[in-house]
């Protein structure tokens, strides 16, 4: 159990944020945290910073929010007093929390929108809309319903070209379904397959809006990511831009990152700031964006309400987002506005795998900054026991031999 007695950190998940979560606030504050989640994974397994406690039931909403409750009953009696700081990792704990905030506001100091501003985000009909309201650049986007499926010219007059993207509005319910082929998102080349994964996905239950949009194409030199902090009040206090230097290779994980290296990025930041502050968010924000290299613009595609499990490359160039937290919710401080701007290198893979997998396009970037400073986010001085050791190993043996085996499947697509 946490040591600590001004406050405890609750993080919900076992996976890559959750330690990013625990040690960033380590380094602020000396702290220990509290994870929960269905399994304990290695990226948190046998820490001295972090104590895990898993349940294979943990995915039903119920017992999130009764195991939150019999926690925060436990910690009144070993830490009487101490404020209980609650950070979903995942967006289906995420979700729960939103859903449940008039039971657990009582209990935990939480970093999230109200209800309204977080379906801005989170549905992306009202998502896109909202861009276009506050002039956010985003990708040029087409929203369809279940009646779609009674044209059976669905797809074959879009403004705009293909391939095309093809995603769920309700992000929240969608992950949930399980039909042959599910995706988060799908990339299409024509109508004819847009049209049949369209009625798959309705088949299966889903009721929402879909969304059809432009593809906007390159490899990692055209992928950024933001992550903010922003305090009660609506307004950004840290902005962290990173520059996405290597990503996933397997399949099975594309969409994730495994070297980013923060930049000044102050068109991102200005674009993000516009958004975040004009519907009055209130927490961490993680945003992807891509480059659009036909106009120049880079476009915002999504924002997620908490950290996201790369987050800490913010920490490489210096900005403590769960610190913002912290300081906000725990300490009753002022949050001074901070943008990061240094050239850092985070890691999630061995820094050899990273300059040898790395496209060409981004490879000078990695390793200038790379010689400027690095980071893994597990690799934690305090925290590394021999069994500790021996988990990072391990997690680094699995990424560097998924490169490997993937390799060609990357040159094919």
């Amino acid at each position: 159990m946490p040591a600590d007695r001004d406050f405890v950190p609750v993080i919900l998940g076992t996976g890559l944020g959750a330690y990013n979560l625990a040690r960033s606030l380590h380094e602020a504050f000396g702290v220990r945290s509290v994870a929960l989640g269905r399994h304990a994974l290695r990226e948190t397994a046998h820490s001295r910073i972090v104590a895990v406690r898993a349940r294979r039931d943990f995915d039903d909403e119920e017992v999130i929010v009764s195991a939150l409750q019999e926690l925060a009953d436990e910690l009144s009696q070993t830490h009487p007093g101490a404020p209980l700081l609650l950070l979903p990792t995942i967006e289906h704990y995420t979700n729960v929390v939103l859903r449940h905030r008039t039971e657990l506001d009582d209990r935990y100091l939480v970093p999230l929108p109200d209800a309204a501003t977080a379906a801005r985000v989170m549905n992306k009909t009202d998502f896109y809309a909202t861009c276009e309201a506050l002039g956010v650049p985003h990708p040029e986007s087409l929203v369809v319903d279940v009646t779609a499926l009674d044209d059976p010219h669905l797809g074959e007059d879009l403004p705009f070209g293909y391939p095309v993207i093809l995603k769920p509005s309700d992000t929240d319910r969608y992950p949930r379904l399980r039909f042959e082929g599910h995706q988060k998102v799908y990339l299409l080349d024509d109508a004819a397959a847009l049209r049949d994964v369209a009625r798959r996905i309705y088949a299966a239950g889903y009721v929402g809006d879909l969304i059809i949009q432009e593809y906007l194409s390159g490899d990692e030199s055209v992928m950024r990511v933001a992550n903010t902090y922003s305090d009660r009040d609506g307004r950004v206090r840290l902005v962290s831009v990173g520059q996405v230097a290597l990503s996933e290779y397997n399949p099975d994980l594309v969409g994730n990152n495994n070297a980013i290296v923060t930049v000044p990025g102050p068109d991102i930041a200005d674009s993000v700031r516009t958004l975040l502050d004009g519907i009055g968010y209130h927490g961490f924000a993680n945003v992807d964006v891509m480059l659009d290299r036909r106009t120049g613009l880079s476009k915002i595609l999504e924002v997620n309400l908490r950290p996201g499990a790369t987050a800490f490359y913010t920490m490489a160039a210096g900005g403590n987002l769960a610190r913002c937290a912290a300081d906000e919710l725990v300490l009753g401080r002022r949050v001074s506005p901070f943008a990061t701007t240094a050239e850092r290198l985070w890691l999630n893979v061995p820094y050899a795998v990273a300059r040898w997998f790395a496209p060409a396009s981004t490879r000078g970037v990695l390793r200038r900054a790379g010689r400027a400073g690095r980071v893994h986010t597990l690799r934690y001085g305090p925290d590394l026991s021999l069994r500790r050791r021996v988990d990072i190993a391990r997690i680094d043996l699995r990424h560097t031999l998924d490169y490997v085996k993937f390799s060609g499947h990357r040159l094919n697509h």
